[in-house]
């Protein structure tokens, strides 16, 4: 660090590639939540992403380069946004 500057790892937009046939691709996966064979919980540096689907198997998770691999059928992918705070003591102290 160089004049007391910080160096912050940033997170890649998270997104999904869908294989038919073959799985699902997550990127910008920052922490796994939960696994099991039909749903896959996955926290984000903008939220929360679930892989729903049937036999789903988890071929790779790597923290560290924000992605996953999932196998099995999948049903759906969703993914919600983390809530800000809008109360008074997040307006006073902006």
């Amino acid at each position: 660090m160089q004049n007391g500057e910080q160096t912050k790892k940033t997170t890649p937009s998270p997104s999904a590639q869908i294989d038919f046939g073959k799985g699902v691709s997550l990127s910008g996966i920052t922490e796994l939540v939960s696994s099991t064979d039909k749903a896959f919980v996955a926290r984000t540096g903008e939220g929360i992403i679930t892989v729903q689907g049937e036999g789903l198997n988890p071929r790779l998770i790597d923290v560290e380069k924000y992605t996953a691999v999932l196998g099995g059928k999948i049903y759906a992918v969703s993914s919600s946004k983390q809530m800000t705070p809008k109360g008074f003591f997040s307006k006073l102290f902006k």
